[in-house]
């Protein structure tokens, strides 16, 4: 309820006093001497006293209820408005791109992949795109350049945007029949070695580098070359990965089942009752197809077709599954499904207004097989210079 603490001011106060009375002005007394008094009046009885002509000096002391709030904007109108204003010009700024990086050495291969940036709606000076758009635009321009890329991730950096980009390396394929060497495909500390032909070079725990031989398809005896076979067999190695993410600290989505059903409705007001179906979807995407109107009351008659879908809410900064898992599917994207988590850890957390940066830390095992070829290698002229420097 609104009220004025009024004090009043004049000669001959209790006339004052009867004049409240005779207008019925409810009021209470607060505080009075001889010159003033201080009351507590309604609204109503304010705007009343208001309209009364006297020479009593009325000043308002305080104000209580709503009328507090509004003449609290009222004064202070040009500072909140600029407050707003700054507000939201500065939440405009943060959420336009003022730059695009893409950290590659190919500049041809730059180019392209800022073009497909652009297409898809990542440039400069264009609005920030969600969480779950910027995934798609990551897996549509990997599909689009999988030829060129086996791995992207546009990651957020204040206003900018940093491309973060693998190569896709085009080997020359090396036939099974061919004689060949296994070798690192890149740097790790081996776990496992399964060799089919050809003879182990390394053992487990050993760390090995990107290209080192670790089953090779030249047979011995003697420390002589006596034949090439091809080497087959499957060699895992512990790497090390750090994967960042920039995610929001709540997500939303409503995801399709895939089931679906049409169904006759009866749509009343704001209520709608299948008739042709006894199950309800708990969550469901409709379209509704009016194929009956009653157009003095509202009632009608309708065709429907209902999607089901899931509604999933995450808490990013307390679920810290949820992270662990977008993370790791980031981490099989570039790296395929053979691969095993030997352990996983936050290395850092940081919460930014309404979303957070969070870096973390994964021991995985992995295949790191791939191949040299031993096809132009010559096994005379090599024992000859082994021989040598034996001598």
């Amino acid at each position: 309820m609104n009220r004025y603490i009024l004090k009043i001011t004049g000669k001959r106060i209790d006339t004052f006093i009867m004049l409240l009375v005779r207008f019925n002005i409810c009021f209470r007394k607060i505080k009075s001497s001889k010159d003033y008094i201080i009351i507590e009046v309604l609204e109503e009885d304010y705007e009343k006293l208001k309209k009364i002509k006297t020479t009593y000096e009325i000043e308002i002391l305080k104000r209580k209820g709503l009328i507090y709030f509004t003449h609290f904007i009222k004064i202070r109108k040009l500072f909140i408005v600029s407050i707003l204003l700054g507000f939201i010009f500065l939440t405009f700024l943060t959420n336009i791109i003022f730059d695009v990086k893409v950290v590659l050495d190919d500049e041809e291969l730059r180019e392209i992949i800022l073009t497909d940036l652009k297409e898809f709606g990542i440039s400069k000076y264009k609005f920030k795109v969600s969480y779950k758009e910027k995934e798609k635009i990551e897996s549509k321009i990997l599909d689009k350049e999988k030829e060129l890329l086996e791995w992207l991730e546009i990651e957020e950096k204040g206003v900018n945007y940093e491309v973060n980009v693998i190569k896709r390396v085009k080997n020359k394929e090396v036939k099974e029949t061919e004689p060949r060497n296994i070798v690192a495909s890149k740097n790790g500390m081996i776990t496992r070695i399964v060799a089919e032909t050809g003879e182990v070079v390394t053992k487990k725990n050993n760390y090995v580098n990107k290209g080192d031989i670790l089953i090779s398809g030249l047979i011995k005896n003697n420390d002589n070359i006596v034949s090439k076979v091809s080497a087959k067999g499957k060699v895992y190695a512990e790497v090390w990965y750090k994967v960042s993410l920039n995610l929001p600290l709540t997500y939303n989505e409503e995801k399709r089942t895939g089931n679906n059903k049409n169904v006759l409705e009866i749509n009343f007001l704001n209520n709608d009752i299948e008739l042709t179906s006894l199950d309800s979807y708990k969550n469901y995407k409709s379209k509704k197809n009016i194929i009956w109107k009653y157009n003095l009351l509202p009632i009608s008659l309708s065709f429907t077709k209902k999607n089901e879908v899931e509604l999933i809410n995450i808490n990013f900064e307390d679920d810290l599954d949820s992270v662990y898992s977008l993370a790791l599917d980031k981490l099989k994207k570039r790296l395929g499904s053979d691969m095993k988590v030997i352990e996983q850890k936050v290395l850092k957390k940081e919460k930014n207004t309404d979303k957070m940066d969070i870096d973390i830390f994964y021991k995985i095992e992995e295949d790191i097989t791939s191949y040299s070829s031993l096809k132009d290698f010559n096994i005379e002229e090599e024992n000859k210079k082994n021989e040598l420097e034996s001598e």
